[in-house]
This record gives structure tokens, C-alpha cells and sequence, in this order.
């Protein structure tokens, strides 16, 4: 009843996956549809043909699937390019209505949605297809948990009727009770079957039973018989022994009384030889019906049994030899009772050496073999045993060569532990023409496992784990970081992370955003670095949605907001909000602006002061400066008419924040917008001439983020790297540089932090995420700059 049940749940298990598969998509295929839908309906002609607005909504709903990569691509149906990716695998067929299906892209598992329009142009209809696809992580995670939650249910069901099956079937089996008490009345010398005519469900039981008593009546018998050849061995022995000494008493001449007592002296050794070998007999099978077998080493087993015999008299003019192939620790532990093995070699060396000829060679081999076993062999140079007559040979008794006074019991003791050790006892001819006896064992530790064990070097383990190494594996590494991040704001986390691990030398290489960006998308796998930092979130987002990152298991990432990770591929390690820096003599009765709105009605009001002289990033160089304006853009219109009010007063663009705090500082500009605000704490820190101004509606904030490239030549230093960058050390660190640590570290708080601290109910973090990668599309940028920068340009008056 249990196989049915089992072969039951077997295949409702399996209809089950498949509607947990069937459930899974359906959800995450609303998601693909919805997006492809919003791009869709932005999809209009343009003066070349058509373009399409990638709207902000269309990511943000992918983005409801947090750790998933997303690709989307805009076609006409005859192959025309319009914007995203151009290489999207299409659907296997054509159809009017979504299409949703699974494809490989760039090698890692998608599922796509295809949708279609027809679209009216000057030229005549076409249709535009979009395609919209991300990978399955989170829709096979779903799956798994749906076919779990099923699968639970369903084991209760067979728990709750195999309970019931078996209450029936232990009221079928009361006729058992009868024979139990049967088998506690009868007496312990009482071996016969048990006789009656047992129900049909439990024949096979009674058929057991009796087949048992069967063994043990067989097995009494043979102790029985050995018992019997044991005193008819020792009463045989004992009695020519007897007899060479009443022979010895009798004689009367000293030569003939000396050749009586030598006489009696061989057999008094045979006798003990026969005694004790009786004796090993009898231990070995009692040790293999009751010693428990416990990991054992051959080898050192071997060497110190090979040691003991070696200080008895008789091995003196043997030439004994020890042979092994054991190179790792470990690989020759076998399940073992040491005391058998140790007897089963005394015997088989005694027999090689009783058996020999007088310059006998005896060779202890201990080798590997296939099949996960060891083989411990010895081999002599005697006369060896005829193949016809070997299985003869391990039988008790059985002594082969009279000449030799053998008792006829080591091959068999042999044997004994052979069969108790599930081992094979092979019967050979050596290499010298005599016996060679090989005792294979199975070894307590698979190969694969012993493979493991000795394994040096754990490599990246993309699905979870991360081999960080030793101290002494890290010597006389290099760590490669490629930052956009100001080489004195990195110097005081690079010397703490060196000072942490001696004997790595760091190399740091300083990028602008936008072009760090760009080499990472050209650079062969070979010449990308170990670890990427960059303040530029949605380039960021790009270069691991494209699969450029590995993902990293740190325990020192558990702690980070939802905001500031994406896929445990790409971590934050900074709070940066935007700032307003400005001139605080220029300002000194002039109130600041609490909100967006107020910001660009004080612009339009003092524009005449302010004309030429207010500064912000140049968007097409600047990567930070780009995620701010768009997100700015997002959170509303009132972006765009700044902008606006900007160009009317001729806004200055610059290329980073040091250059408009240094411009700001001599006058140069009185107001700076949207700059990276730590640095803008920090150069208001030196220098009294500036001040730094937070709105009150909202104030974005970004994340210096980090990753380990694919391809990466020290994956594993790259994450070490970061796993400092995160740990309580390296968050103090950045405190105590240029920038602000995203976990709070107490005592270290300097007054920029604890200004920014008042300031918390506005902050608006930005979400690392799909919903970055919307003003990345080519037409979508190209036309915010081309938005932008129409806003923005300056024109004198005359």
C-alpha cells in the first residue's frame, strides 16, 4: 500500500509541477504583457519612420519582478530596427495575438512576450512587434513553491489514508499474537518450524520465520561440528605428542632419547600453532558477528603489524617489502574491525613464510583499485597453489603441503574476515611463480569525496557560495578596481582593505561614469578588472542586466535596504543625496528655497543676478548628472520647468562636483545644482565661503554601487574587496572619507553626517532596478538630451 500510495503521489506530483509551471508564467506573463502593452502605445510615426517613447511605467513593471534581467526590442515586422535590442529571438510562429514563449538569450534562460500593431505611416500600414523579455528566476522560484505547498497537502492526504490502512491491516494481522506466544513458550533447544496455516497476507512472513529457524538449526549444526574437529584436532595432536614422550621414556640409548624429544618438540609447536590458530578462528568469527566496524587506515594498520613481526626471530633471514600508492590522507580509511585485519595478515605472512623456500621474499602490496576499493596483497616465492585446487585452499582444515606442518586454518581465517568486511579474497600466482593472496575492500569514502577533500583552490560559485581564500593563498595577488570615484576619496578604504590583507597589492584605476561605461561594454573578459565602482546607478544597472556581474553570497550584505541591491550581483555601499551648493555672501538676505517649485521661481526672480552664473552637470559626459535630471524628471513636471528657467538664466555645465564647489567658492557661480552632496558637505567643510542647502519636498539619493565582472581574473579577491567595503571597518572608513557609509556606524558621525541626519523624512532613495534602464534607451536618451538640452541653451539678450 505504501508503493501505491507512493506511485500515487508520483504522478499527481508530477501533474502538479506542471500546473505549478502553468501557474507561475501566467503570473509573471502579465507582467511581460503589460509592459510590452505600455511600450506598444507609445509606438507612433516620426519623420523617418516609426519611433517610440519608452515610457517609465513599462520598466517599473518589470520592475515588480525585483531580481530579474530585463531585455525589450521595437521592430516593424519586416525587420526594420527601432530601438532596444535588435537581436531578441522571436516566437515560434506567427500569430495576432501575444506570444509568449521561452528562449535562450546571450546563454541564459528568457521568457518573451511578442506583441503587434499595425501602425499607419506616410508610406503606407506596417506593423511594429515589440518584444519584452526577462529571465525566469523569480517565476521558477515561484513555481517551486507552488508545487511545495501542493506536494505538503498531498503528503498529508497519503499520511492520513496509510493511517487507515494500516489500522485495517494490523486488525487483518491478529493471528500474529497466536505465533508470538508460541515462539516466548518454547524451549531455547526447540529448533523446529513453526506449524500452522497462517493467513495469505502473511504467508511470506511465516515462509521468513521458518527460513530463519532453518539458518540457525544449519548454523547450531555447524558450530556443532566445528566444535567436534576442534577436539578431535587437539585430542589427535596432544596424543602424538603424548606418545613421542612415552617413546622417549622408553628409550635407552641418549641418542635415541634425543631424537624422541625432538620429536615431540615439532609436535608440542604444532600443537600450539594448531591452539592458537583454533583460537584466531574462533575470535574472527566472533568478531564478525559482533564487533561493530568503525574507519580504519591500512596503511599505518599495515606498517606497525609489518613492525611487530618483523622483532620475531623467525623473520630474520626473510626478505620482507612494503608497496603502496597512497598519496592522499584519507584514501585508504576502509569500514573495519582493526583486530581482523590485523590477524588475517600475521596469517597470510606466516603462511608465505612457512611456505617458502629458505631465501624467501615476501611483498606486502596496498594499491588502489576501479570501483572505489583498496587492495592489500601478499605475495611469496614457495611453490604457490595449483588453480584447480585453490578453493580447496580457504576451506577449514585443509592443509595442502603435509611437509610444511600446517594446521589448515590461516587461508581460512582469511576467509572469515573477508566475508565479514564484505571484502573479495582473491587467490593469485606472484610475480616469483608463488601465492599471492589480495584481500579488495570497499573504501569508506567515494573518490569524488576524496577529490574534494584534497582540492587546493574552491572557485566561484555563481549560484551561492564565494571561496574568499587564505592569507596565504592572497600572496603576491593583485587586486584590478576600475572606479569612478575620486582616487582621495578610495585612498583610505584602498590602505584599509591592504592593511586587512597583507600582501595583495591593489591597483586603482579612475574613470569618468560615462566612460568607465563604455569600456566595460567593449572590453574583452580578459581585460575587465575585479571589481567596478561607479556612482552612476542606471549604468550600473545596465552593465549587470547585460550579465556582465557576478552574483555574490556575503553575509555582510544581509543588512543593506531593499534599495541597494539588485540580484546580489550589484551592492551599494554610500548615501549620497543631492545638494545645493551656493555662496553664502551672495546669499546672505536671500532666503533659500524649501521645494523644486520655490527653487525655480528664486532662478526666475533673480535672474539677473544669477544670469551665467548658476552650474550643473553636462549631462552628455556626466553619468551621475544624467540619473539625477532623470529621476528628477520622473518624480514629476516641475523638472522640466526648471530646466527651463535654467536656460533663460544661461546654466553652466561642468563635468563634476569639485569643479562647480571651486567656482561657487570664488564667485565664479553662486548657486550649483544637484551636485553629489557629500562632496558638497566636505568642500563646505574646508572652505567658509560655501554652504550646502537641502530641499524639503524631496532629495534624491543615490548609491556609490559596486560588482565583480564576469570574467574577472581574481573573482575571488574582487569579492573580498567588497565584503570589506560592507563590513563595520570598511563603513567606517567611508565615514571617515569623502563619502557617507549607507549602514550607520556609531561614534563616528562627523557634523556633516549628523546635518544630514535632520534632514531624513526627505530623502528619496533611487531604487537600484529595471525602472533605471528607461532613459537608457537610445531614442529615449537622445531625445531627454536633445529635451534638455533645448531647455537649457543659453541665448543673450541684445
Amino acid at each position: 500500500m505504501g508503493l501505491g500510495f507512493a506511485l500515487l503521489l508520483l504522478i499527481i506530483s508530477l501533474l502538479l509541477w506542471n500546473y505549478a509551471r502553468t501557474a507561475a508564467n501566467r503570473t509573471y506573463d502579465l507582467l511581460l504583457a503589460g509592459a510590452a502593452l505600455s511600450i506598444l502605445e507609445r509606438v507612433a510615426p516620426g519623420p523617418t519612420g516609426p519611433t517610440v517613447d519608452l515610457p517609465y511605467s513599462a520598466m517599473e513593471i518589470l520592475a515588480l519582478a525585483p531580481r530579474e534581467r530585463v531585455v525589450y526590442g521595437v521592430s516593424s515586422v519586416d525587420g526594420a530596427h527601432v530601438t532596444g535590442a535588435a537581436d531578441l529571438p522571436g516566437p515560434p510562429r506567427d500569430t495576432d495575438t501575444p506570444a509568449f514563449y521561452d528562449a535562450d538569450y546571450a546563454g541564459t534562460p528568457f521568457r518573451f512576450v511578442s506583441q503587434e500593431r499595425q501602425l499607419n505611416l506616410p508610406e503606407g500600414r506596417e506593423r511594429i512587434a515589440v518584444r519584452v523579455g526577462h529571465t525566469r528566476e523569480a517565476r521558477n522560484e515561484q513555481q517551486l513553491s507552488l508545487f511545495l505547498s501542493g506536494l505538503a497537502g498531498l503528503a498529508a492526504v497519503s499520511a492520513i489514508g496509510l493511517g487507515f490502512v494500516w489500522l485495517a491491516i494490523r486488525r487483518a494481522l491478529s493471528p500474529l499474537r497466536q505465533i508470538e506466544t508460541d515462539l516466548r513458550a518454547r524451549d531455547p533447544s526447540d529448533l523446529s518450524t513453526v506449524d500452522a496455516v497462517p493467513p495469505h497476507e502473511i504467508r511470506s512472513l511465516f515462509d521468513s520465520i521458518n527460513g530463519f529457524i532453518d539458518r540457525l538449526r544449519a548454523n547450531r549444526a555447524l558450530t556443532e561440528t566445528f566444535i567436534a574437529d576442534v577436539a578431535h584436532q587437539t585430542r589427535t595432536s596432544l596424543s602424538a605428542l603424548h606418545g613421542q614422550l612415552s617413546l622417549a621414556a622408553d628409550a635407552t640409548a641418549l641418542d635415541e632419547m634425543r631424537a624422541r624429544v625432538g620429536k615431540a618438540e615439532a609436535q608440542a609447536q604444532r600443537t600450539v600453532r594448531l591452539t592458537n590458530q583454533l583460537l584466531s578462528h574462533a575470535m574472527v568469527i566472533h568478531r564478525s558477528e559482533n564487533a561493530a566496524l568503525h574507519p580504519v587506515a591500512l596503511k599505518p594498520l599495515v606498517r606497525e603489524q609489518l613492525a611487530e613481526m618483523l622483532r620475531d626471530s623467525r623473520m630474520r633471514d626473510v626478505a620482507l617489502t612494503f608497496d603502496d600508492d597512497i598519496s592522499g590522507d584519507g584514501d585508504d580509511v576502509v569500514r573495519a574491525d582493526g583486530v581482523s585485519i590485523r590477524e588475517a595478515l600475521r596469517n597470510l605472512i606466516e603462511n608465505a613464510v612457512r611456505h617458502g623456500p629458505p631465501d624467501n621474499s615476501v611483498d606486502i602490496s596496498l594499491h588502489l583499485e576501479p570501483g572505489d576499493r583498496i587492495a592489500l596483497g601478499v605475495s611469496d616465492a614457495g611453490p604457490g597453489i595449483p588453480e584447480e585446487r585453490r578453493p580447496e585452499a580457504v576451506e577449514r582444515f585443509t592443509s595442502l603441503a603435509r611437509n610444511t606442518a600446517g594446521s589448515g586454518l590461516g587461508l581460512a581465517i582469511v576467509r572469515a574476515v573477508a566475508e565479514s568486511h564484505g571484502a573479495d579474497l582473491r587467490l593469485e600466482t606472484s610475480n616469483a611463480g608463488g601465492l599471492r593472496v589480495v584481500l579488495s575492500f570497499p573504501l569508506a569514502r567515494p573518490a569524488a569525496d576524496r577529490s574534494r577533500r584534497r582540492g587546493a583552490l574552491v572557485p566561484l560559485v555563481v549560484a551561492g557560495c564565494l571561496a574568499l581564500g587564505t592569507e596565504a593563498d592572497a600572496q603576491g595577488q593583485t587586486l584590478t578596481i576600475f572606479g569612478a570615484t575620486d582616487a582621495p576619496a578610495m585612498q583610505r578604504l584602498i590602505a584599509g582593505f591592504a592593511e586587512e590583507n597583507p600582501g595583495i597589492d591593489v591597483e586603482y584605476r579612475e574613470f569618468q561614469t560615462v566612460a568607465l561605461h563604455s569600456y566595460l561594454l567593449e572590453a574583452a573578459p580578459d581585460e575587465r578588472p575585479d571589481a567596478v565602482i561607479s556612482p552612476a546607478m542606471d549604468l550600473q544597472v545596465d552593465l549587470v542586466n547585460r550579465g556582465l556581474a557576478l552574483r555574490l553570497d556575503l553575509l555582510e550584505a544581509d543588512g543593506l535596504p531593499a534599495w541597494a541591491t539588485w540580484r546580489s550581483e550589484l551592492l551599494g555601499f554610500t548615501f549620497e543625496p543631492a545638494a545645493i551648493i551656493y555662496n553664502k555672501q551672495a546669499f546672505a538676505d536671500i532666503p533659500l528655497p524649501a521645494t523644486h517649485r520655490e527653487l525655480a521661481d528664486l532662478i526666475r526672480e533673480h535672474e539677473d543676478m544669477l544670469r551665467r552664473r548658476i552650474g550643473s552637470y553636462d549631462l552628455r559626459e556626466s553619468g551621475i548628472g544624467f540619473l539625477y535630471a532623470t529621476q528628477d524628471l520622473v518624480q514629476g513636471a516641475e523638472a522640466q520647468r526648471l530646466a527651463e528657467v535654467l536656460g533663460r538664466a544661461g546654466v553652466r555645465t561642468y563635468c563634476c562636483t569639485s569643479e562647480m564647489a571651486a567656482a561657487t567658492a570664488a564667485g565664479d557661480l553662486l548657486l550649483a545644482i544637484n551636485v553629489i552632496g557629500p562632496y558638497a558637505l566636505d568642500a563646505a567643510e574646508r572652505d567658509p565661503r560655501l554652504g550646502v542647502h537641502f530641499l524639503d519636498d524631496y532629495n534624491l539619493v543615490m548609491t556609490r554601487t559596486t560588482f565583480v565582472p564576469e570574467g574577472a581574473s581574481s573573482p575571488e579577491l574582487g569579492a573580498r574587496f567588497i565584503a570589506f567595503l560592507l563590513s563595520r571597518k570598511g563603513q567606517r572608513l567611508v565615514a571617515e572619507s569623502q563619502l557617507l557609509p549607507i549602514l550607520p556606524v556609531p561614534g563616528t558621525e562627523s557634523e556633516p553626517v549628523a546635518r544630514l541626519r535632520q534632514q531624513t523624512g526627505t530623502f528619496l532613495p533611487i531604487r537600484l532596478g529595471p525602472g533605471l534602464l528607461t532613459y537608457l534607451d537610445d531614442l529615449k536618451r537622445q531625445r531627454f538630451l536633445e529635451s534638455w538640452e533645448a531647455a537649457t541653451t543659453y541665448y543673450p539678450l541684445p
